[in-house]
């Protein structure tokens, strides 16, 4: 593709991500933090704590926003210090000083409890890599790591979650949600690897916890075998390979492939030919239905139309995957083309003004199936706004 369409591609992403972060007066981290009636503008689902407090503040969507900003930072692309100045404003504000002097997340604060699910941990990623090892964000790693992985510690409602909620069966997997101590309809779900195993072996790498490393990649081995499908892809989520939720949704293997890459920069040597292996056949698998303008449809293995328009988001996490693959070794550089031809697509399709568009809201996989809702599908969306900004900076390694 020519060099100058590339460089305009960046260029406009640039100006829509500082529009949305940096340069936003609606969106600054520690006034949307304090007041629970104040919303992020990439928050679409905009649920109060009283009403549903694993979605506000410390949200997933939040978490892909902030950690695609961090991503910038880390790929040499924060100059001046504002991505990173605005990512610590956003996580500082969720802190608050307890009793023992120490900082903690505040348990009143919606977006973090330790009885609902995978969900209610993806921003501990991003405290990880923003820890220098000794601050009050690792501090609160530890207290999310210990909720997750502890087999004597009991949480706030009086259950032990590695015990109680992963499965021998799963590949060890968690439940996607164990919220009321009742399993979802599909116990696994591939976003729910994504919201956890990134974090859990970050951490487990930080302090050397051999046994929990061998089980992330344990439960990416049972996703890579149990979750594939005849063509390709995978389902969105499963209880066995013979109990499947039978969508291809790519926003869901979007969440896998990033989990994957993510998973993959701290697992030991001894786990990688498997996981590059399982991470070109995913790779092959999309690229199958990767449309001719670059993009891929909501759900992926059928025809573009209205109500299954080309996504972005999964568009978004399919170039992320497969730019982070290349840059590292993993896959082969004749990837980078179609990956590169994905990212300029969404900066000249999707990008209309101000805005981020065709992010589609959310797709169940308990107990209906709300894959082709004309409505859903939005501008700046955090699960496609996130996303983008992490493709962005991978763009910028270029």
């Amino acid at each position: 593709m020519d060099k100058a369409r590339i460089n305009a591609a960046i260029a406009r992403s640039k100006v829509y991500i500082d529009t949305l972060t940096v340069n936003s007066d609606v969106n600054v981290p520690e006034a949307v933090v304090a007041d629970e009636h104040r919303f992020f503008t990439w928050d679409n689902e905009k649920r109060t704590p009283s009403e549903k407090p694993y979605l506000f503040d410390w949200s997933y969507y939040n978490g892909v926003v902030m950690e695609g900003l961090f991503d910038i930072v880390e790929a040499g692309g924060d100059e001046d210090g504002a991505y990173l100045d605005y990512v610590r404003r956003y996580l500082d504000a969720m802190l608050v000083t307890g009793p023992d002097g120490k900082k903690h997340i505040s348990r009143n604060l919606g977006g973090y409890v330790d009885h609902h699910g995978a969900d209610c941990y993806k921003t501990a990623s991003l405290l990880v890599r923003a820890s220098d090892g000794e601050d009050s964000y690792m501090e609160v790693c530890r207290e999310l790591y210990r909720d997750l992985t502890d087999e004597s510690y009991v949480n706030s409602t009086g259950h032990i979650v590695p015990k109680e909620y992963t499965e021998e069966a799963l590949g060890h997997n968690y439940w996607h949600s164990w919220a009321n101590d009742k399993a979802p309809k599909y116990k696994v779900w591939l976003d729910g690897i994504y919201m956890l195993q990134p974090f859990i072996s970050r951490f487990a790498a930080m302090t050397g916890d051999k046994k929990q490393l061998a089980l992330v990649n344990e439960r990416l081995s049972w996703v890579a075998s149990t979750l594939l499908a005849p063509d390709g892809m995978y389902y969105h989520a499963a209880n066995s390979a013979a109990d499947v939720c039978p969508f291809h949704w790519t926003r869901a293997m979007g969440w896998y492939g990033m989990a994957m890459v993510d998973v993959m920069e701290v697992l030991p040597e001894a786990y990688m030919d498997e996981r590059k292996a399982a991470l070109k056949l995913f790779v092959d698998g999309m690229l199958k239905y990767q449309k001719p303008d670059g993009l891929w449809t909501n759900v992926a293995d059928w025809p573009a139309t209205e109500t299954n328009r080309p996504e972005t988001s999964g568009t978004a996490m399919i170039v992320y995957t497969i730019l982070k693959g290349v840059r590292n070794g993993w896959l082969d550089e004749s990837y980078r083309e179609a990956a590169v031809r994905g990212f300029v697509a969404m900066a000249e399709l999707k990008i209309r003004g101000d805005h981020l568009e065709d992010i589609y809201l959310k797709a169940s996989a308990n107990n209906t199936n709300n894959y082709e809702l004309p409505e859903y599908y939005l501008a700046d969306e955090g699960k496609g706004a996130g996303p983008f900004i992490m493709a962005y900076s991978e763009m910028l390694y270029l």
